[in-house]
């Protein structure tokens, strides 16, 4: 069956969302988001076989939905090449490194796959359906078990040469600072939430309390408001590079209990050329969370279709 009708409406979508922690599903059936979510850990794909895994989870789904659906639209928590079928780099699950998981995920369910920047689907759903509906130039920040960024303008991401914006890689501070899977120094080892669950393992406290710990611990308090500093740089790096209308926050560490919103936004304006330029920010908080990807999913499928049917030439940036 196609995965697109003849009108180009996207059908019964299986969207899987590739996290640092987990692997979530959703579904998304003529273009509007089900209630339905199933988590799987992220641990299972990291083994010798992930698109086995990865499709043992799928088949897992279809049984328990019972909804055989036409089309898999997966994202990738990293770098995806040109042809938007290898993984190029995934800092956090290593094991897709390489693979051409759109080809070989969709031989081994027998549907077809495509394959989108985790970032990119998550702010193109919220310009669809979330804080960003109707803003032509949009830039998301996503803090979680890593850190991605997208630029949206136009209705069409910003691409650069195949990936842009994988934020979490830029070159930060020189402290010496490594995660696996990164390189020294680089923004996610400042300001992800892996970075913050060691902050937490000084204090000896959850990671889930860090921010309302710190109110009462003067050390865990500094500790914090430099990892929100550290976000407002990343954040107005963007913002002098990309000259947004509007910048859209998200991710999970920005739903964390007393995360605190108000002094990020206002490290961020400060940091930021808003005061030279004359304009105001525009600051929002993501509102879909995870589901942000269900929405945005039909519109992958669509302009996924549209670019295959381009005839060949140079890669415009924006598509």
């Amino acid at each position: 069956m196609s995965a697109l009708d003849q009108a180009g409406t996207p059908g019964r979508i299986l969207v899987v969302d590739v996290g640092g922690t987990n692997v979530k599903f959703g579904l998304a059936i003529d273009a509007c988001p089900a209630e339905y979510v199933r988590l799987f850990p992220t641990d299972a794909l990291r083994t010798e076989d992930p698109v086995g895994s990865l499709a043992a989870m799928v088949d897992a789904v279809i049984a328990e939905t019972g909804i055989a659906p036409d089309l898999v639209v997966s994202t990738v928590p990293g770098f995806l090449d040109t042809d938007e079928d290898r993984v190029l780099f995934a800092g956090n699950v290593q094991e897709l490194n390489g693979l051409r998981l759109a080809t070989e995920l969709g031989a081994r369910v027998g549907i077809p796959v495509i394959l989108e920047r985790d970032s990119v689907l998550a702010l193109v759903g919220e310009t669809l359906a979330g804080v960003g509906r109707g803003v032509n130039s949009v830039l998301g920040l996503f803090f979680g078990t890593g850190v991605g960024a997208a630029f949206i303008e136009g209705g069409r991401p910003f691409r650069g040469a195949g990936w842009a914006l994988e934020i979490g890689h830029m070159p930060f501070k020189g402290e010496g600072r490594r995660f696996e899977g990164m390189r020294t120094d680089s923004l996610e080892s400042y300001v992800s939430g892996r970075a913050l669950q060691e902050i937490a393992g000084r204090h000896a406290v959850p990671i889930e309390s860090v921010f309302v710990d710190a109110a009462g611990n003067a050390e865990l308090g500094r500790e914090t408001f430099a990892f929100l500093r550290d976000q407002a740089f990343a954040v107005g790096t963007a913002v002098a590079l990309f000259s947004p209308e509007v910048i859209i926050l998200g991710g999970g560490v920005c739903v964390m209990p007393a995360f605190p919103r108000d002094c990020l936004a206002r490290l961020i304006e400060v940091n930021s050329p808003f005061a030279e330029t004359g304009r105001p920010m525009d600051l929002r908080w993501a509102e879909l969370g995870w589901k942000s990807v269900l929405h945005g999913a039909p519109h992958a499928a669509t302009e996924h279709s549209r670019r295959q049917s381009e005839p060949l030439g140079p890669r415009s940036m924006l598509r």
